[in-house]
């Protein structure tokens, strides 16, 4: 979703502003008057001549627009009247699909949609589907309103039975109990999100290792609080993200704070997007940067790919009219110096969204973590490659002067992506004829387009890699202790964290020792030395490493599901930090640092030689997290 210009920036004409230079003479007065009148004559022209429409392509005709790479394809799911205005999506257990439709962007009431203004009288009409394979072909065939009534949801995350839904300015629990499939339980949990600018909502709720949902916060801010504990005093949000614990409802800001998309890589690391920077690393922790607050950190985020107003994409649709007039407008105005990407039609990117670390095991093993991100404005799905770079990471793009996909079809709006439960990415297509904020666009050329238009229509797209053959539906919820624990070393990272999700639910105190063996399943690293510590991290472009196995991911998961339950001994907790895989040992100190910040470290605590001895390990994000935690121990009991 594309950045909203400032104030001046959306006036329809250059001679609301002065120019830019005196001129003293009479003579260069009319001269200037001369040019003026001819500058307003060619760009009312512009304007006043009306505007073609391009009409929508009908869902049997998609797949003759799309131009893919490396034999990839885009296989329709679903479309409308199945769904509409997707924006969001989430798989249970059984792979059933929870999809978010924003059908109020950008606005229920164009008239009373003003610039900077709050958008409280909005009307809610958007809605959370629930979708189903019902013969297990691998697309939709029965559709229904799981949810309504809902205001700019952007974001779901399933829990117990139900989901938790992102609604500005809520976030809502809603669940099933009668087997109808539309929500009988309704339950607003946090409030306070504030409505402002539609793209810069909070969204794109997602799971965390630590058992705890993480949501993008956006810029919009706001004063969150628990609507079950009216007296607490709320916690306010500004330009950041945030996490809740489904169990408990404790709410936490967190650094971050961009435009629309969030994402994991296997080992925790957080990574976002803000529409000209396509991939941010949330480098600094949020209780790192409280225990410090005079400590002057400019920011906890690292732009791990270029970014600014001149990154090329190479769309293989035409810029619309409406675009073209508005870009010549603002090319011909000297008096504002506008972005490069507004002032040309086409070319740049201004709208990356979705942020996904593809993390499947149906792609050939080259795109293991690699970004993909949506260019909405532009029609484009566009690819990067990601490589770890000291305690942060790097980012490319992949295909060189070309994008992953395009389409000719203008009405193509990517907005966002998931790992499925079969292997693939699956795209969803918002499907719209005009995505651009109401605030970045004239006035008078607002008043020839519809922005609603679209607002029936929507799609979902598996994209296939060659030779494709959809695999049977997940059956999770029939699954024993057993099973899911075995689930854990799944290379597709979608059974890893259902699995992981539905141990955590489930609680099931006498097989623990399922996990706590699976932990001990490590080869111990061995000496202080690079060689022979065991599985160590490496540049590959999966921005994991190149050892990452089933049984590391594994251990990984069983680490923090034990942490989570509670179950999680200093014994376990020792064989993690000696972990033969620096990603675990990494995770195990993170865990360390939540014990320690409520119990003293000195020389009698079990954990302190292990600890401590990590201050030689060859890997910089372990000693990284190391330092972290040192912080948070008062240095007379180091």
């Amino acid at each position: 979703m594309r950045r909203v210009k400032s104030e001046i920036a959306v006036r329809p004409f250059a001679s609301d502003r002065a120019p830019r230079h005196r001129v003293s003479s009479r003579r260069g007065e009319v001269h200037t008057l001369l040019s003026l009148f001819t500058l307003l004559t060619s760009l009312t022209s512009l304007v006043l001549s009306e505007l073609p429409r391009v009409p929508p392509t009908e869902p049997t005709d998609t797949a003759a627009t799309f131009r893919t790479l490396h034999g990839f394809r885009m296989d329709l799911l679903a479309a409308e009247p199945l769904v509409t205005d997707p924006v969001a999506i989430e798989y249970d257990e059984d792979g059933r699909a929870y999809v978010v439709e924003m059908s109020d962007y950008p606005n229920t009431d164009q008239a009373a949609d003003k610039p900077f203004t709050e958008r409280t009288a909005d009307l809610p009409i958007g809605r959370v589907r629930l979708l189903e394979d019902l013969d297990g072909d691998g697309k939709f065939d029965r559709s229904t309103i799981f949810a309504e009534g809902l205001s700019w949801p952007t974001g779901v995350a399933v829990w117990r039975g139900g989901i938790f839904v992102a609604a500005t300015p809520d976030i809502w629990y809603f669940k099933d109990t009668d087997g109808d499939r539309k929500a009988d339980v309704r339950r607003r949990v946090f409030t306070g999100f504030r409505k402002f600018n539609v793209q810069s909502t909070m969204n794109n709720l997602r799971w965390g290792l630590d058992g705890w949902i993480y949501g993008a916060g956006g810029s919009n801010g706001g004063a969150i609080r628990r609507v079950a504990d009216a007296e607490a005093k709320p916690i306010p949000l500004a330009t950041g993200d945030y996490r809740f614990d489904p169990t408990t409802e404790r709410f936490e800001v967190l650094p971050g704070g961009a435009r629309f998309g969030m994402t994991f890589d296997d080992w925790g690391n957080r990574f976002i997007c803000n529409i000209r920077n396509p991939v941010q690393h949330v480098v600094l922790p949020a209780e790192a940067l409280r225990r410090n607050p005079h400590l002057a950190v400019r920011t906890a985020v690292h732009d791990a790919a270029e970014a600014g107003d001149t990154l090329p994409v190479f769309r293989s649709s035409p810029p619309e009219a409406w675009r073209v007039a508005n870009a010549q407008r603002l090319a011909r105005d000297t008096t504002v110096a506008s972005p490069r990407s507004e002032s040309t039609a086409t070319g740049y990117m201004t709208s990356a969204c979705g942020i996904t670390i593809y993390r499947g095991s149906a792609y050939p093993p080259e795109f293991y973590g690699n970004v993909f991100l949506a260019e909405v404005a532009g029609n484009l799905i566009h690819r990067q490659i990601l490589k770890p770079n000291g305690v942060t990471f790097t980012s490319t793009r992949a295909d060189p002067d070309t994008e992953f996909v395009t389409s000719t079809d203008n009405w193509f709006r990517p907005v966002n992506f998931i790992n499925a439960p079969d292997g693939t990415l699956h795209v969803l297509d918002m499907y719209r004829e005009t995505i651009e904020h109401p605030w970045s666009i004239p006035d008078d050329i607002r008043a020839q387009l519809d922005l609603t238009s679209g607002r029936d229509r929507g799609r979902i797209y598996r994209l296939s890699p060659p030779n494709f053959k959809v695999p049977p539906p997940p059956k999770l919820s029939q699954a024993s202790t057993a099973e899911l624990v075995a689930q854990l070393a799944n290379p597709n990272s979608w059974w890893r964290e259902t699995a992981q999700r539905l141990l955590i639910e489930r609680n099931d105190i006498p097989d623990m020792f399922l996990l706590q063996r699976v932990l001990s399943r490590s080869t111990p690293m061995k000496g202080t030395g690079v060689k022979g510590r065991g599985e160590s991290r490496s540049n590959s472009p999966s921005a994991t490493k190149t050892s990452d196995t089933p049984e590391s991911l594994a251990r990984l998961h069983a680490l923090w599901t034990l942490h989570t339950l509670n179950h999680l001994g200093n014994n376990n907790l020792k064989t993690a930090l000696g972990d033969g895989h620096s990603g675990v040992r990494e995770n195990a100190v993170r865990i360390a640092e939540l014990r320690l910040t409520a119990a003293e470290l000195d020389a009698k605590h079990p954990l302190s030689n292990d600890l401590l001895s990590l201050t030689n390990d060859p890997d910089i994000r372990v000693r990284f997290r190391l330092a972290l935690l040192l912080g948070a121990i008062h240095p007379d009991q180091v």
